[in-house]
Order: C-alpha cells, then sequence, then structure tokens
C-alpha cells in the first residue's frame, strides 16, 4: 500500500463523533422537534452543556451572564448555532494530543482555528449574510487536515514540519512534496467521513485559492482570508510563519470596503481574547 492510500484509509478508520452530536443531528433535522426535544439530548453530555452556556454568556454572541439555562440558550443561539458548538468542542475533544512536534504545539494550532472561525463570522456579517452558521465552524475546521496528520501519522508529520523549518515554507507545499496530498484535501475527506454539511467541506477543501474553481463561494472567500489575518495578528500558530497573498477575487466576493478590515480588529481582539481565554481552551 502506497502513503496515499494509507492515508485514505487512516481517514476512513477515524472514530465517529460522539453520540450527542449524532442524536443532535437527528433531532434538529426532524421539523416537528422543540427547544425541549433538542435540551434533552443536548443534556445527556454534561460537558456539551457547559460549553454551550459558556458561549452564549460570552461576549461573543452580546448575552453576558443573562441566559441560566440549555432551553434558553438553545432559544437564542438557534439550533444550528448549538450543533455547530457541539461538533466544534467534539472535534476538539477527539484530537487530544497535548505534546508538541518540531514546533507544532496542538493547543497553538487550536486558537489560531478558534481566530479564523471568529474572523470568518465577521466577515460573513459584514458581508451581509444572514445565514452565519457555518460560518464559525468552517473557520475552526479550515486546517483539521493537519491535526489529522499530526494525531495519525506523527513519523510522516515529522518530516513535514523538519522540511518547513528547512525550506522556511508554508506547511502546504511541504505536505504535498513528502506526502503527496495536503491538509486541505485531507480536511474535506475528513468532513466526508463525518458527513458534514456540503458547503463545510467545500470551504476546507478551497480556502487556500479562496474561490471553488472560477466559481465565487462567500463561505471559502471569508475562510481564505480569515487564514491570511489571523496570521497577520499572529491569532495561535498554524504550523507555518509565513503569510500568504490572498487571493483578488475575494476582494469583490466579500464586497470589502477600503478600511473594513482595519476597523474590525479591536472587536476581533476583543472577542477572540473572550473566546479563547474562557470558552474553547479555557
Amino acid at each position: 500500500m502506497n502513503l496515499n492510500d494509507l492515508i485514505v484509509e487512516k481517514v476512513k478508520d477515524l472514530p465517529t463523533l460522539p453520540t450527542v452530536y449524532s442524536a443532535l443531528c437527528d433531532v434538529i433535522e426532524d421539523s416537528s422537534s422543540t427547544v425541549e426535544d433538542v435540551a434533552r439530548v443536548i443534556c445527556l453530555d454534561q460537558a456539551s452543556v457547559i460549553r454551550i452556556l459558556r458561549v452564549a454568556n460570552s461576549a461573543f454572541f452580546g448575552f453576558s451572564g443573562r441566559i441560566d439555562s440549555i432551553s434558553r440558550a438553545i432559544l437564542i443561539l438557534g439550533f444550528n448555532e448549538v450543533r455547530n458548538l457541539v461538533l466544534a468542542s467534539s472535534v476538539m475533544n477527539l484530537f487530544n494530543k497535548r505534546h508538541s512536534l518540531r514546533g507544532f504545539k496542538p493547543q497553538d494550532f487550536w486558537i489560531h482555528s478558534v481566530g479564523v472561525g471568529l474572523i470568518t463570522r465577521l466577515f460573513s456579517q459584514m458581508a451581509g449574510f444572514r445565514r452565519l452558521e457555518n460560518f464559525f465552524i468552517a473557520g475552526i475546521l479550515h486546517d483539521i487536515g493537519k491535526i489529522f496528520f499530526f494525531e495519525f501519522m506523527e513519523e510522516e508529520y515529522s518530516r513535514v514540519l523538519t522540511l518547513v523549518n528547512e525550506k522556511k515554507c508554508l506547511i502546504r507545499e511541504a505536505e504535498l512534496e513528502v506526502l503527496g496530498m495536503d491538509h486541505a484535501l485531507i480536511g474535506s475527506l475528513v468532513a466526508d467521513q463525518w458527513k458534514l454539511p456540503e458547503p463545510i467541506r467545500n470551504a476546507l477543501h478551497y480556502h487556500h485559492f479562496g474561490t471553488i474553481g472560477e466559481q465565487a463561494d462567500l463561505l471559502v472567500a471569508s475562510v481564505h482570508l480569515s487564514d491570511i489575518l489571523a496570521r497577520v495578528l499572529e491569532l495561535g500558530h498554524p504550523g507555518d510563519d509565513l503569510i500568504p497573498q490572498p487571493s483578488e477575487a475575494v476582494w469583490e466576493t466579500l464586497k470589502l470596503r477600503p478600511g473594513m478590515v482595519t476597523q474590525m480588529v479591536p472587536k476581533l481582539l476583543k472577542d477572540f481574547r473572550e473566546m479563547v481565554g474562557t470558552v474553547f481552551l479555557g
């Protein structure tokens, strides 16, 4: 079996997402489900209850200290937002190695990922897009392929990280040279294995390009630019120290006016400190 086939087989052998997430998806997809039905499922997992309440009461959502029950949190945040928070929590718990590998530190990786999630959501708000649920989770999961390599291909990924340090190149370029495929492709395969929505799979697969071929895509463009801005602001560490040039197409797709990105930075940094410090990694 060649290396590419081995990687694909390891993706197929990934553990399934926790039962609470699968059950939550089933309940939410039932049009007759109520807030109480969703709350009953979430309450089967105390860690999810705690995390959702902490997020709901964070400054990020603007309800600091006012949400005291899981039912009220669901009512205010909405079914899809809650489902994505459970998904983010589940994925972080699933990939749980704590040691570093040649400068690649899982906690710094997740801090970067949360930063990209926050920026992606802000870009979608600025672009006037009303359904924001997929933006935050696509940003958090955009580099999930890296943590897959780190968890399940550690020896091979050590060579990737060595090459990054030697050549001072993007981690994606080193992955292609050493492994024959990059984390973006693996991320899309992981998303497919977990049956995540197609827009999220596309965002993971194409986030380095900002478009899907010639086709503009708001979610893909948002994740693309958010990843670069998170690097500029040094929010966590994605595994290399380079800052790629953004695709010119994303500016038109996101309809960003001059100065808009600069104006969003103070709010972004405030939200970032709140989310990282007290919710996901606190």
